[in-house]
């Protein structure tokens, strides 16, 4: 069972704190940076924060990140096999979406000189981007759909659907959206992942996805209101999301975005048909008549170049046509670059028309234009205006101000994300976007601010992206250092040590550095994070060690001097590793993070008033009730353990001790532990 399920895309970046001290240092870097070669890439799933997200239904293709070529142009292409099924040319906006294909204000599939066409983007198709100096990445669509419009019974949602082999039963996600549930839930979509039903992070419903082993899903959706669940169960288009890649951050690539119930096609006006609306093909063609009697007329032509995915070519058909509409013509197979015709010698001006032809559809005429889609648009295209007040800054001159107002059209929804996060995840808010309600957002540190409006009709706005900044005013001053307390008792312990420090007053959260006792400074797998708390504890430390530890205090202006240093070291690390008995013989081995000293074994006794078992009476016999350590190393460095191989032969108890503790000189305790026969 998946036990953090929604909400789980993108996680938050922490944003760099920056000072003005440091500006200057940063804008040097960023110099530097610019002068650094583009690194040639092969084609594989894009890294976070690139992406090739398709949506198959819509044949729309979203391209994310690449905003280290703003500016440049790349073309997407979109492969069946060896086959070149479309193509578009995008340039790179500044922004979470570098370009979009077939969507309002997007590219058409043909821009740049590709096919003209839409196509027909169906499952197992591989979606690429490629950029001049070779940087490039793909997707590979998926064969998840869902296969039933939702059904509504009660508060209950359920989507069905199927997957084929090629999907992950982990990397899915089951959606619906309606505008209409943002009243309801708090966003305009509900989502199911794998796992059983699951509250939601913003409550309203819970969810939960079953992935069946023959292929098959369901998604449920537990609404926690009637008016919920019929507006879940009312827009009939159901959203399965796979994704091939999902990175350590949770990010989603390749991500793969099916939607039953759309009805495809062309996704704006003025872009190309698709395979099966779009018109012959044209070629350019020349026209040469006999020089003495004008009676011939020869007319040559390219091969009309086939439009993937549509019907294939049969013939041309050739007219010339007279100024009272008559005409003389012929028609050819589909192999053919040129006829002669038998003109009027006496007709010295003949319009000519050279037409592909499919079957029995007549292309248009070689010398207009391509004819553009007809398919169902939708009725609102206009792509909603969103604003900020005041407008951001970048990062190296952050726009000053306590809050920031957004504003759109009334019909809008914004959404925004103050973490440095991405605003959107394809076409909708990322799990991290927040609704915008009309109150200003507040700005008390540096803020990256991205922020879109999305209408009823999904219509996307330009994306704002900027920095803003606290007044200098009301900046806080960098924080004092803390003052750490030195551990002891029960703070300091095998393999963890708690710290504690004094508050600092201006400070909003810690950071703890460990060194070892050399004051080298552990691994970063091994470092604490930052803490809002006034104490943390250390863990993953080995036994026997000394550490040294200090802490900063943190807030928007920056860390402040470390604190003073403490040094501890952790207590013995004491293991049993057997216990066994038999007639005549006893024996009992383990291991030591000390690098010295002798263990005792002694019986467990049960105390009277607890009813805890404590250690007891040692056994003895003779010399060999207290054995020495050997030396050797411990499996885990830093430490340099022991073992210890304690054995009776003399003196054994005359039936099993039952349980028994062992005591080092050192200190350390282990047990109990129970005695196994043999």
């Amino acid at each position: 069972m998946q036990t953090t399920r929604l909400g789980t895309g993108r996680r938050p970046r922490r944003l760099p704190r920056i000072t003005r001290a440091r500006i200057a240092a940063l804008a040097v870097g960023v110099a530097a940076s610019a002068t650094v070669g583009g690194v040639v890439a092969s084609a594989a799933v894009p890294a976070f924060p690139d992406n090739v997200v398709v949506f198959p239904d819509r044949d729309f293709v979203t391209i994310e990140g690449y905003q280290d070529h703003i500016g440049e142009q790349a073309t997407v292409t979109v492969m069946r096999g060896g086959t070149l099924m479309g193509s578009a040319v995008g340039t790179v906006a500044e922004g979470d979406v570098a370009f979009e294909i077939n969507h309002p204000g997007g590219y058409c599939w043909g821009a740049g000189g590709g096919p003209n066409v839409t196509p027909d983007i169906q499952k197992g198709d591989k979606v690429s981007i490629r950029f001049a100096d070779n940087t490039n990445g793909d997707t590979t669509v998926s064969t998840g759909t869902a296969t039933k419009h939702a059904v509504l019974d009660g508060n209950t949602v359920t989507v069905e659907g199927t997957y084929g082999s090629d999907v992950n039963p982990a990397q899915v996600e089951v959606r619906i959206v309606n505008p209409d549930l943002t009243p309801l839930v708090g966003k305009r979509d509900v989502r199911a992942a794998p796992g059983d039903l699951t509250p939601a992070p913003k409550g309203g419903y819970q969810s939960g996805l079953t992935m069946n082993a023959d292929g098959t899903f369901k998604a449920t959706f537990l609404f926690e209101s009637a008016d919920a669940a019929k507006a879940a169960a009312a827009p009939q288009v159901e959203r399965f999301m796979s994704w091939q890649v999902e990175d350590a951050d949770a990010n989603r690539q390749g991500l793969t975005i099916s939607e039953f119930g759309e009805s495809g096609g062309p996704g704006m006006g003025g872009c190309p048909a698709g395979p099966g609306d779009v018109a012959p093909p044209k070629a350019s063609y020349t026209v040469t008549r006999s020089a003495t009697d004008k009676s011939k007329m020869a007319v040559k032509w390219t091969a009309a170049d086939p439009i993937p995915g549509a019907a294939a070519i049969t013939g041309y058909s050739v007219e010339a046509i007279k100024s009272d509409g008559t005409l003389v013509g012929a028609r050819t197979n589909a192999g053919a670059t040129g006829v002669t015709l038998t003109v009027d010698p006496a007709v010295t001006t003949y319009d000519v028309e050279v037409r592909t032809m499919t079957g029995a559809k007549l292309g248009e005429p070689f010398t207009l234009a391509p004819p553009t889609g007809t398919g169902d648009l939708p009725a609102d295209q206009t792509i909603p205006k969103l604003t900020a007040n005041p407008a951001a800054g970048d990062e190296l001159t952050p726009t000053e101000a306590t809050s920031v107002s957004l504003a759109s059209e009334s019909a809008a929804d914004v959404y925004f994300t103050t973490d440095g996060s991405l605003v959107l995840t394809g076409d909708l808010p990322s799990d991290s976007a927040q609704l915008y309600k009309g109150t200003p957002i507040a700005i008390k540190e540096l803020t990256q601010l991205r922020a879109v409006a999305i209408d009823r009709a999904g219509n996307m706005s330009q994306r704002i992206i900027g920095y803003y900044a606290p007044p200098v005013a009301q900046q806080p001053a960098t924080p004092t250092a803390p003052v750490l307390a030195q551990p002891t008792g029960a703070d300091v312990g095998k393999t963890s040590v708690k710290l504690s420090w004094a508050k600092v007053d201006n400070a909003t959260s810690y950071l703890v550095t460990a060194y070892t006792d050399a004051g080298v400074a552990l691994p970063a797998a091994q470092q604490p994070g930052e803490t809002s708390n006034l104490s943390q504890t250390i863990a993953g430390l080995a036994g026997s060690t000394p550490y040294r530890f200090k802490v900063v205090a943190i807030n928007a202006a920056g860390q402040s001097q470390a604190s003073n240093e403490v040094r501890v070291v952790t207590q013995e690390n004491l293991t049993i590793g057997t216990a066994r008995w038999k007639n005549g013989d006893f024996r009992v081995t383990g291991s030591s993070s000390a690098t010295n000293g002798t263990v005792t074994v002694l019986r467990a006794v049960r105390n009277a008033t607890t009813g805890q078992l404590e250690p007891g009476a040692a056994f003895t016999a003779a010399a060999n009730s207290t054995v020495a350590f050997t030396a050797t190393l411990a499996s885990a460095a830093p430490a340099a353990g022991t073992t210890y191989d304690w054995r009776l032969r003399t003196n054994v108890p005359t039936a099993n001790p039952g349980q028994i503790f062992v005591k080092s000189s050192g200190g350390g305790v282990a047990g109990p532990f129970t005695v196994s026969n043999g």
